[in-house]
């Protein structure tokens, strides 16, 4: 009995190649008109260069000025129709093992220009993404600068009394990070140089002319088994009528 079957499924195999081959050319033009379809797709696709970057959060005595993650998504909601299709593709990813290290990649129509859409946001973030937190916190480091400074003239007026000279390098070094924070507030700063890929990402003629080919070889043959279907149903239809 497990012969009989075999042998069934092998003859329904054969006759199954056999139907296909008689459509082969629905299956032939469909899967062609899939493949030009997407070469002409991959031909007329504006290119797309990509720019990328290491960039460092900044910190005061080893405490994050603002969280990466944070960046991520005020980058997501932030509003501006003038950069929104630079600002759509572009994608900040976190350094592993680093908590202040992130990687930026932006995309562009030439290399020249995903280098300049790059350098704008990055100034979009230091300048324009959160400018209510750096009004707050100029006022945090002002009032900590004015407690430094404060506890450093004390050092200094009380010349009888022992300090721990570690601790007030430590001040002296927070406030000059203070200083210069005040002086130009950023949130991040480019840790490399920005390097531009010289071959466009998108479009990828080979992919897409693979996806292609398969779609429609796929389609095709789902198109000639559903023409043989409804040509057996006729038949059988027919068959019972007489």
């Amino acid at each position: 009995m497990e012969q009989n079957k075999a042998s069934t499924d092998e003859i329904d195999l054969f006759e199954l190649f056999q139907k296909l081959y008689e459509r082969r050319w629905i299956i032939l033009g469909i899967t062609a008109f899939t493949t030009a379809l997407a070469i002409l797709v991959s031909v007329l696709m504006p290119k797309a260069y990509k720019a990328e970057a290491m960039v460092e959060v900044q910190t005061i005595q080893g405490s994050k000025i603002i969280d990466i993650s944070e960046i991520q998504e005020s980058i997501k909601i932030y509003k501006d129709d003038t950069l929104k299709d630079i600002l759509k593709k572009v994608r900040i990813s976190p350094v592993r093992n680093s908590q202040n290290m992130a990687k930026i990649e932006v995309e562009g129509t030439s290399p020249q220009v995903a280098k300049e859409n790059l350098e704008k946001v990055v100034e979009i973030i230091n300048k324009k993404l959160f400018p209510h937190r750096i009004e707050e916190l100029k006022k945090k480091y002002e009032t900590r600068l004015n407690i430094i400074n404060q506890t450093i003239l004390n050092v200094n007026s009380e010349k009888h009394v022992i300090f721990d000279l570690s601790k007030i390098a430590d001040l002296l070094a927070e406030k000059e990070q203070i200083q210069k924070w005040l002086h130009d507030p950023k949130f991040i700063t480019l840790a490399s140089d920005i390097q531009a890929s010289s071959k466009p990402v998108r479009p990828k003629p080979l992919l897409y002319t693979s996806v292609g080919f398969i779609t429609g070889l796929f389609l095709g043959i789902f198109v000639a088994l559903v023409l043989e279907a409804i040509k057996s149903r006729k038949i059988s239809i027919n068959h019972t009528e007489n």
